[in-house]
């Protein structure tokens, strides 16, 4: 299989090697040591939603880092006008988590955009090739006066809210706020859609105006070559969305952690083979293929500097055989194969991994240094019994630096498998007690 590799991605690898020889030299004290920083603790475990009258029980139980939603809707109500009320509601949540000890994560909530913003460029939003649109999340991904909006409200979080405080930041492009495009506009298309068809999009595109099936552009056919690059257009514009959001929060002074949200597994490099032949139309994965969720592609795009973390939301999130597997030592070899294409048992392998075997796997693949990892929640498997068990083994044998339980009121409100005493004992058994 023929995949992008854009110039860029090269250096970018030299980058994290580079990264990595610096953090080895630090570790063995090569490097200047004159003011050293407070040490980072080996692992990191928090909740989703964390509700801020339960951080001092948190911390107190263990647990060391809590979730901060900031809603953007709320926050700038109308163009340029901001509810100092709700900001204030907001410094008092990071205060209250803060206080009690807890690092705070942060989304700054680009999935809950505004309803000014579609009627202020109603040539933004997103649409797909067969005219429907979405307002679901804002269109970073072509629109630069959309990307003028959402920076403009990042220097106010940080004005109003403060970056200071903040231990990570949260990143993603979709209605959850993940790395991938919207969701379909409906189920009424059994192909993919595709998220390219507004007008900035269109002026970006490689070959403006053609659709998926088509067969022929401007009166001459359009080859399998052409399809390849288009789409791999339309995956690289992703990702260089996400890495703009990363260039946006480090430009405006965050020192910390910056988190891709990685859902699911997405795609396999068989799926995107079968993909490009059918002219991006009729396969098994149409719908993940039109979401631009080719991991083993668009990973490797993003930015390598050492404060992006990946993490992966899916957790035992019931896929695999068996159910929720975890990380083994060959997998970047199966990888490998498997990118490569022509191995059908490597193909076979990959698709009987749990998404966070995957998702490590390909991210070890393309250099990352540091992936964290979050449960998916109930609303995609459903916890029971050994639940807490499951999710750790993933943990462990994926080597992950963090993990975010979904949700914190799981953790109290009788979910089976899920409470805080079983939460505990799985962190206290990797940190000590600390």
């Amino acid at each position: 299989m023929s995949r992008p590799r854009p110039v860029t991605h090269l250096s970018l690898g030299l980058l994290a090697l580079l990264a990595a020889l610096a953090l080895i030299a630090a570790t063995v004290g090569t490097l200047d040591r004159s003011t050293p920083g407070p040490a980072a603790p080996a692992y990191s475990f928090g909740t989703l939603q964390t509700d801020p009258e339960r951080a001092a029980t948190e911390y107190a139980h263990g647990l060391r880092v809590a979730h901060l939603q900031i809603d953007w809707s709320r926050f700038e109500p109308r163009k340029g006008v901001y509810d100092d009320g709700y900001a204030q509601q907001v410094r008092e949540r990071l205060r209250a988590f803060r206080d009690a000890g807890l690092q705070v994560e942060a989304g700054l909530g680009l999935n809950h955009p505004p309803d000014w913003l579609t009627d202020a460029y109603p040539e933004s939003v997103w649409r797909n090739q067969y005219g429907e649109t979405s307002a679901t999340t804002p269109n970073i991904v072509f629109s630069a006066p959309v990307r003028a909006e959402v920076a403009s409200y990042a220097r106010q979080v940080k004005d109003r809210i403060g970056f200071d405080e903040i231990g990570a930041i949260r990143l993603g492009i979709d209605e959850n706020g993940e790395f991938g495009y919207p969701a379909p506009a409906s189920d009424g298309h059994d192909d993919a859609e595709f998220w390219a068809y507004d007008r900035h999009a269109q002026a970006a595109s490689p070959y403006p105006g053609w659709r998926p099936g088509e067969r022929t552009y401007q009166g001459a056919p359009f080859t399998e070559r052409q399809v390849r690059r288009w789409y791999d257009w339309y995956l690289a514009s992703l990702a260089d969305a996400v890495n703009w959001e990363i260039g946006l929060y480090a430009g405006l002074g965050h020192h910390g952690p910056l988190k891709v949200l990685v859902p699911g597994a997405g795609f396999y490099p068989a799926d995107y083979t079968a993909a490009v032949s059918g002219y991006l139309e009729g396969t098994r994965s149409a719908r993940l293929i039109g979401r631009g969720v080719g991991f083993f592609v668009t990973l490797g795009l993003l930015d390598h500097r050492p404060g992006v973390h990946l993490v992966t939301t899916a957790l035992v999130d019931g896929t695999g055989d068996p159910v929720d597997n975890g990380c083994g030592p060959g997998d970047a070899r199966t990888v490998a194969a498997a990118v490569a294409g022509g191995a059908p048992a490597a193909d076979d392998a990959v698709r009987s991994w749990s998404s966070p075997r995957w998702v490590a796997a390909v991210a070890r693949s393309e250099g990352f240094a540091h992936l964290d990892g979050e449960s998916a929640g109930q609303q995609v498997a459903p916890y029971g019994p050994g639940v807490m068990a499951a999710a750790f083994r993933q943990f462990d044998s994926c080597r992950l630096e963090g993990l975010m339980w979904a949700f914190d009121h799981n953790l109290y409100d009788g979910t089976p498998g899920s409470s805080l005493e079983a939460y505990t004992a799985m962190v206290r058994a990797r940190t000590d007690g600390g």
